[in-house]
């Protein structure tokens, strides 16, 4: 579990990164907010949220499209012995 949870992290602080410095080529120039990373040693399902909201379908596909270079870049990154996939969905819980 702790496992989990570590790599949860830091899969969220490098994608953060990733996003912040590639935004300015990213379409219709989206803030993109990654709320939380839920994983487990296959699968890392990745909570968004954009602004402003609109299109944000077809922006969740795009990300989606592009999860195996996301996922290349964090096998990089960190060296864990196996990458789980990444699912990017956004994230509908209630803003405070």
């Amino acid at each position: 579990m702790f496992k989990n949870k570590k790599a949860a992290i830091l899969i969220k602080k490098k994608l953060s990164e990733i996003f912040n410095r590639e935004l300015i080529y990213f379409p219709y120039r989206k803030l993109i907010i990654i709320t939380k990373v839920i994983s487990d040693f296959s699968l890392a399902k990745i909570y968004i949220s954009f602004f402003p909201k609109e299109k944000e379908n077809n922006l969740l596909k795009i990300l989606n499209n592009q999860s195996k270079y996301y996922k290349k870049i964090l096998f990089k990154k960190f060296k864990f012995k196996k990458m789980p996939n990444l699912l990017f969905k956004i994230d509908d819980s209630p803003n405070i």
